[in-house]
């Protein structure tokens, strides 16, 4: 029971909280006219700041609740759990408002009595959902707790009967014919609920093993409000614990953002270091091998993200056999760049060992596959090339088909091909050969290219890839692929990425 009352008190409900930050402009922008209509006129100073603060607190409320809803994820309890204290911490102002706007008023007598019931309610309910989120905040729970915050909750719902008869009968208030709201006997004992769990909040700060900076924050959630309960006791006229609580509440959700700011800025520290080692895995120095006459070669991966999925190898097998190869994992982000780093050693190795491309895909698919956990997959195409007589044997893991340039036009030819590594058990894959003659280049790329999207929704496609490479046939490969990556980037305007965009460029000199 104790965690069904504590998920309670975060709603996972995007449209209710929605419907929620709605509701609490409604009251920011209802109460602002009313005070407005109402004027001060006959209203004692006092009950002019307290409306004053209120209005003002109730924006503050919708700026912290829409803050709140931005920054908010299913995995983010926290802030799922400031959005009702947000919630009713801003009905909390609007009633109290309303109450002062009324008070004195003969005709608006009801009014009063209704709007000061439903506040005490909602003062009850916030110290529910406070004492809830410090259990939370604080991580720490006993029998104690546990039963504390049950007959806290019961007695709540008991509390809010209560106040629902006080409309009718002198228990904590009344609203006398001329429309003037005095305290009655019982309201002294209002804050003896806030006694049950007590004996719980002090085992809480003592047994929990959070940081003290996180205790204290959770005493002052507790205790700005107590402040001001107890001053308000001994001074009718000055509202000052809706104006607390948002104190208290203000206070917490600026730690949390600056903790969350901390935790963001340690994880883009790691995400760079992660970044550069991916970088580090690929061949990333040009000219590659300054000493071969046979060939050139550049590449270039952009990834979408920090660390991205796919990726490029090129590496010579003997001395006269050069492996080349561009893959795209299936996700994007640290996942996918595990699982590449795997792949690319996993190839890499197997191809040092000789063998065929399909021979070669067919050990990585097994390999891969096993304890695949995330059901993730690898799309590859690899080739081997003779460069004493051009030869190229290549298989196609279901990647995309390269563009060749043979007799002075690229043409993407498609080819018999298997299925992504890890995607379909014991797959086989099929190999193709063709002869390449000295001048003759091979383009290869990822979908990142091809599926580039412009800010009309328009995607790149191969029918713009081919053209422009044949316009620009007579770059070298760098500058070939810097090419086609800036028509992808100008193609996109300010979209923005969503795929990593890897490229390589091989041109066959003999």
């Amino acid at each position: 029971m104790y965690d069904k009352i504590l998920k309670l008190a975060a709603p996972d409900s995007k449209r209710a909280m929605n419907l929620g930050l709605v509701c609490v402009f409604i009251f920011a922008i209802t109460g602002f006219v009313l005070q407005m209509k109402r004027g001060f006129e006959n209203i004692e100073s006092t009950w002019a700041f307290s409306t004053g603060v209120e209005i003002m607190g109730i924006f503050i409320c919708a700026i912290i609740y829409y803050s709140c809803l931005k920054s908010m994820d299913k995995e983010n309890q926290t802030f799922m759990m400031f959005v009702p204290q947000i919630f009713v911490c801003a009905l909390c102002l609007f009633l109290d408002e309303i109450a002062w706007l009324v008070q004195g008023v003969p005709e608006y007598a009801l009014v009063n009595k209704l709007s000061n019931a439903i506040l005490h309610i909602n003062y009850y309910s916030i110290g529910v959902l406070i004492w809830l989120f410090i259990c939370y905040v604080l991580n720490y729970r006993n029998r104690l707790i546990e039963v504390s915050t049950i007959i806290f909750v019961i007695v709540y719902v008991i509390t809010v009967f209560i106040n629902i008869a006080d409309i009718f009968l002198p228990i904590f208030f009344t609203v006398d014919d001329a429309g003037v709201y005095e305290r009655a006997f019982f309201y002294r004992f209002r804050p003896c609920i806030y006694l049950i769990p007590l004996p719980a909040c002090i085992s809480l700060f003592i047994n929990s093993k959070e940081m003290l900076e996180k205790k204290v924050v959770a005493f002052l959630l507790i205790g700005i409000p107590a402040l001001a309960e107890l001053l308000t006791f001994f001074k009718f006229g000055l509202s000052m614990k809706p104006a607390a609580i948002l104190m208290a509440i203000i206070l917490n959700f600026g730690i949390l953002v600056a903790r969350l700011e901390k935790s963001y800025l340690a994880t883009k520290n790691e995400l760079d270091i992660a970044s550069r080692i991916q970088e580090g895995l690929l061949p990333n120095i040009f000219p590659a091998f300054p000493d071969r006459t046979e060939f050139d070669i550049y590449a270039s991966a952009t990834p979408a993200k920090e660390v991205g999925g796919d990726f490029y190898d090129f590496f010579m097998i003997d001395d006269s056999h050069l492996a080349i190869l561009i893959a795209d994992v299936s996700d994007k982000g640290i996942g996918a760049a595990l699982f590449m780093s795997a792949s690319k050693i996993i190839i890499k190795t197997r191809a040092l060992l000789g063998g065929s491309p399909a021979k070669i895909l067919k050990y990585a698919d097994q390999r891969i596959a096993e304890n695949n956990e995330m059901g993730m997959f690898v799309t590859v195409w690899m080739a081997i090339i003779d460069l004493e007589t051009g030869q190229v044997n290549a298989c196609n893991a279901g990647h995309e088909y390269p563009a060749i340039l043979k007799r002075d036009n690229y043409c993407v030819t498609h080819t018999e091909h298997g299925a992504p590594l890890a995607f379909i058990p014991d797959s086989d894959y099929p190999e193709i050969s063709f002869k390449m003659n000295p001048g003759d280049r091979l383009f290869l790329y990822t979908d990142g290219v091809t599926d580039a999207k412009s800010h009309s929704g328009a995607r790149f496609k191969t029918e713009n890839l081919v053209p422009l490479l044949n316009a620009n046939k007579d770059l070298s490969d760098e500058e070939l692929v810097n090419k086609v990556i800036d028509e992808v980037t100008h193609f996109m305007g300010n979209e923005e990425q969503f795929d990593d965009i890897t490229m390589l460029s091989f041109t066959y000199k003999g």
